[in-house]
């Protein structure tokens, strides 16, 4: 599909789908919009599996993590390269991300509108001040329980926010 024609590309976005609380099968991943794992399933979901996904689900909108708290900066630096339309990102919980996985989806200049980064408590104020600074179209940021994040890097959200 080349999206020269509209009725081709209307007919591409009523086919996008919801994926929650599995991974997508392999004929779903090109029409995965939002992937929503908010429920720990039984085996879980390993961070390598995460990112083979991700790493072909490359028009992805919204990704909701909280249910992987194995999660790690692999699969968001896969997600970062992969998903050019990632309005939303959920990560709450997901202890083992650090700057790094934040500071690629900021360099990635992604329409971000919302950012969920409670109890991600690798976090340093570096990745919080890039956030403020790289992502002009944000609405929402949510940072709770982030031990290592000082009033430095809340500045510069109060500082940059429109």
């Amino acid at each position: 599909m080349d999206g020269s024609n509209p009725d081709e590309s209307s007919s591409f976005r009523e086919e996008m789908i919801e994926i929650t609380d599995r991974l997508p099968l392999q004929e779903e991943y090109r029409r995965v919009r939002r992937l929503i794992i908010q429920h720990a399933s039984n085996p879980p979901i390993t961070d390598d599996e995460l990112a083979a996904a991700l790493d072909a689900c490359r028009n992805l909108e919204s990704a909701v993590f909280s249910g992987i708290p194995e999660v790690t900066d692999k699969s968001i630096v896969v997600l970062s390269e992969r998903a050019a339309n990632l309005q939303s990102i959920d990560l709450t919980g997901c202890d083992q991300i650090t700057d790094v996985g934040v500071l690629e989806l900021t360099s990635k200049s992604l329409p971000l509108q919302t950012i969920q980064l409670n109890g991600v408590t690798g976090l340093t104020d570096p990745s919080i001040s890039a956030i403020a600074k790289a992502c002009s179209r944000l609405v929402d940021l949510e940072l709770c329980n982030l031990p290592l994040v000082s009033p430095l890097s809340v500045r510069d959200v109060w500082s940059y926010s429109r």
